[in-house]
């Protein structure tokens, strides 16, 4: 790439970074200014790049945020990276666009989780997962019914859930947080 990433990913992410390999799922919680959003859109744009067979998914609740809030934010990881002559940003559709290889980042609002089954890429599989504002979804049962639609066709998948944490302890994402998962 044509920028250093230390000055594009905060150190506080620096491990999960490193593990990106290693694991799946990456359960980012903080605050506005904690830059989870900024590291999740410059993986997302990095593994696409290095990984021909790869698309990403990225999706929120109410799908009409999704243009002034990732869309923007993962146009600005292609910008910030120096690489924005080699990909294809389609604000009306929205759809961001691999020129050399024809990989898609695809934008999905869950308001009707059962439309989101039909989901395809028409190059490789949906390896990168992105949910912002994970706390506006209904609960872990909406999530795995939407990953068992989006991770299929592939062996490595890498799932982001990036959230503000929620004031009510007893929210569902605050409670499977907890949960201790090998991957």
């Amino acid at each position: 790439m044509q920028c250093s990433l230390d000055r594009l990913i905060a150190p506080s992410f620096y491990k999960v970074h490193n593990s990106i390999e290693d694991y799946t799922h990456f359960w980012l919680c903080g605050g506005r200014g904690s830059t989870k959003s900024s590291f999740v859109s410059v993986e997302i744009i990095l593994g696409i790049m290095k990984n021909a067979d790869t698309n990403a998914v990225v999706l929120r609740k109410v799908g009409a945020y999704l243009k002034d809030s990732v869309f923007s934010q993962l146009e600005w990881a292609i910008e910030k990276l120096g690489v924005s002559d080699m990909w294809d940003i389609k604000a009306s559709v929205p759809e961001i666009v691999y020129k050399k290889t024809g990989q898609k980042i695809l934008f999905r609002g869950a308001d009707k989780v059962q439309k989101l089954k039909s989901t395809k890429v028409t190059h490789g599989y949906i390896r990168y997962i992105w949910y912002e504002e994970l706390d506006e979804f209904c609960g872990m049962k909406e999530i795995r019914s939407i990953n068992q639609s989006m991770m299929r066709g592939g062996e490595k998948f890498t799932v982001f859930y990036s959230y503000n944490p929620p004031q009510n302890r007893r929210s569902w994402v605050n409670r499977e947080v907890l949960k201790k998962r090998d991957d």
